[in-house]
């Protein structure tokens, strides 16, 4: 079977993650003030659940990348949110049931997280992407 020339797709903040994260930040915030540390370890520790969930918040619903291509060579075209088109290699991913993480490298050094679920990736793509990276796993496995 031959595989597609090229899977392209816009990348959008998955809302399902957005909602995950918030519950988590919730639940730790609750875990502090159950517990039985001091005062001012409460706050401190609530300050520093919400100041991470805040940035994890914003960097989750505010992705830099726009659309993402994967080539049938392998290299992956990232357009990033202020129009600029950069090359990557895939460095990592991680397949989970409905979800997919993609870990990249941009030609420029950046690091950039691709995270896919069923709520910002239509079905037709998440199988595909999902045929060619067990694709690409066998192929490394085969030549380690």
């Amino acid at each position: 079977m031959k595989s597609a020339r090229a899977i392209v797709f816009d990348y959008t903040p998955s809302r399902w993650l957005v909602v995950a994260v918030a519950c988590v930040a919730v639940f730790a915030f609750v875990a502090v003030v159950l517990s039985g540390m001091p005062l001012w370890a409460k706050i401190a520790a609530a300050m520093a659940a919400g100041v991470r969930a805040v940035h994890s918040l914003r960097r989750f619903w505010r992705p830099s990348a726009r659309r993402a291509a994967w080539h049938e060579d392998g290299h992956w075209r990232i357009v990033g949110t202020d129009g600029v088109e950069h090359i990557a290699d895939l460095d990592h991913a991680v397949v989970r049931g409905a979800w997919i993480v993609l870990r990249l490298q941009r030609n420029d050094k950046r690091r950039l997280a691709l995270v896919l679920g069923p709520d910002n990736c239509d079905a037709d793509i998440h199988r595909r992407l999902r045929v060619r990276l067990a694709r690409v796993r066998d192929e490394t496995k085969a030549n380690s």
